[in-house]
């Protein structure tokens, strides 16, 4: 009787409905489309003339700047299809294109991002259509300062 009690009391509590996200369950896509809206970033990636071209950028640039949020759907010409996913995670965490040049300061640093929501996040934005958007170039302002000049070496005009 007490094992009857037991199992029934388990199976009362088990639901065959999944979580929102299951990372246990291997749904990094969902969890990855919850992290993309908790942390807003179809606000900015989001074009204003395509409304169901989810996360495709913008031709736009954002207020009070010169720099035009990209296209990150994984089509292979301007999207991120080329890129290696520790590259598009470098971008969101540090600021680093596929190039290794700097983002534009607008473009927020996320460099406490765990493992699991930046892969999550991946994830996510490899299971969107591609979007084949080109996005202008982002011309941003240096997020450091130029070096002073080298005072040990002579003008070059001399």
């Amino acid at each position: 009787m007490r094992w009857f009690a037991l199992a029934a009391a388990c199976t009362l509590g088990c639901s065959d409905k999944p979580a929102a996200y299951d990372l246990d369950g291997g749904d990094l896509v969902a969890a990855g489309a919850a992290f993309v809206q908790k942390r807003g970033c179809a606000d900015c990636h989001s074009p204003d003339d395509v409304k169901s071209a989810t996360l495709a950028g913008r031709r736009l640039p954002l207020v009070g700047t010169v720099a035009f949020p990209a296209n990150l759907t994984p089509d292979r010409q301007t999207g991120l299809g080329g890129w290696a996913d520790i590259t598009i995670i470098r971008a969101i965490r540090f600021g680093i294109d596929d190039e290794a040049h700097e983002l534009c300061p607008a473009m927020p640093r996320f460099d406490t991002m765990g493992d699991i929501e930046a892969r999550a996040i991946v994830a996510y934005l490899r299971s969107l259509a591609p979007v084949s958007r080109q996005v202008p170039e982002s011309m941003c302002p240096p997020v450091k300062p130029a070096p002073p000049p080298d005072m040990a070496m002579p003008p070059s005009d001399l």
